[in-house]
């Protein structure tokens, strides 16, 4: 259960990650249209660095806490092994939204 729990936090860890860095750097690169292309390329790539690094670092921390308590409370709720798979589908089923959102614009409705 140790290495699912691993597992997912990385995951969800990365994909959050992604998601807060690729609305920064959205920002960001949308405010360096009156520079060089150079210019705001490394402007861009020296910002994501320095925001990546703390975000990560933040989501990581925030996605194990997250983790750690609802795989606690599902398995109480619904055995250890139903609670911990239903707590993962949904949390993938939601990250697969934001993606869906942020991507194509379109909602898993939408989709479906």
């Amino acid at each position: 259960m140790r290495h699912l729990t691993r597992a997912v936090v990385f995951s969800v860890t990365v994909l959050v990650s992604y998601l807060v860095t690729g609305a920064l750097e959205d920002r960001v690169l949308s405010e360096t249209e009156h520079f060089r292309p150079l210019t705001a390329t490394l402007l861009g790539m020296g910002i994501i660095v320095l925001i990546f690094v703390p975000v990560f670092a933040w989501t990581e921390k925030f996605t194990e806490a997250i983790v750690k308590a609802a795989l606690r409370q599902s398995r109480s709720g619904a055995g250890k092994i139903i609670g911990a798979l239903l707590f993962v589908i949904i949390v993938f089923v939601i990250l697969l939204a934001l993606f869906l959102d942020r991507w194509f614009e379109r909602s898993l409705i939408d989709v479906m």
